[in-house]
C-alpha cells in the first residue's frame, strides 16, 4: 500500500513537473509580441571567413509600421577582439541594395564581456536601424564580416563567432 502512495506521487509529481515546464516554455514564446522574425546561423567551426556571408529572407507584407532591425551576436569568450564591425546588405523587391557598416561592442574597455551567455559564449544583440519596409515582397539581407588589422588588411577568418542572427520587430515609438 505504501509502495503504492510513493509510485502515485512521484507520478503525479512528474507529470506537474512536466506541466510547469510546458507553461513556462509557452510562456516565453508568447512573450515576444514584437518579433516579426529571427533567425539566427550557426559559423562553421566558429571561424567565420570572408567567404562566409550569412543570409535571411523576410517576406514583407507590413509597409506602414516602422520596425527595428537588431543584428543578434553570439560568440565564445576567446574572441581575440572586444569589437566586430559587419556590412549588413539589404536587397529590396525592387532590387534596390544598400548596405549599413555597423560595430558591435562586445566587451567593456575594463575587458568584462557585455551580454548574456552560461559558461564561454555570450549572445548580444544590437540595434541596427529603425525604418520602414516600404515595398511588399522579399527582402534579402547578408551579413559579413568587416574586421580589418591596424593597416586596414582584412581579416580572412575571424575565430570565436559561434554564430549571427537577424531580427526584425515592431518599434516601440508607434
Amino acid at each position: 500500500m505504501f509502495s503504492r502512495f510513493i509510485k502515485y506521487i512521484y507520478t503525479d509529481s512528474f507529470i506537474n513537473q512536466r506541466c510547469v515546464l510546458i507553461f513556462v516554455f509557452v510562456l516565453m514564446i508568447s512573450c515576444d509580441k514584437n518579433r516579426i522574425f529571427e533567425r539566427n546561423i550557426s559559423i562553421d567551426n566558429n571561424i567565420w571567413s570572408l567567404t562566409q556571408k550569412p543570409h535571411f529572407e523576410h517576406e514583407n507584407k507590413d509597409t506602414l509600421s516602422s520596425v527595428n532591425i537588431m543584428i543578434n551576436v553570439r560568440h565564445s569568450t576567446k574572441y581575440p577582439f572586444s569589437n566586430l564591425w559587419l556590412f549588413v546588405n539589404t536587397t529590396c523587391p525592387d532590387g534596390y541594395i544598400s548596405q549599413d557598416t555597423l560595430e558591435c561592442l562586445l566587451a567593456e574597455k575594463s575587458g568584462r564581456w557585455i551580454g548574456n551567455g552560461i559558461g564561454n559564449i555570450r549572445d548580444v544583440s544590437f540595434f541596427l536601424k529603425q525604418t520602414r519596409l516600404k515595398k511588399e515582397g522579399l527582402y534579402l539581407f547578408s551579413i559579413e564580416q568587416a574586421m580589418r588589422h591596424g593597416d586596414l588588411t582584412q581579416i580572412d577568418s575571424l575565430n570565436g563567432v559561434v554564430g549571427i542572427g537577424l531580427r526584425i520587430e515592431n518599434s516601440r515609438n508607434e
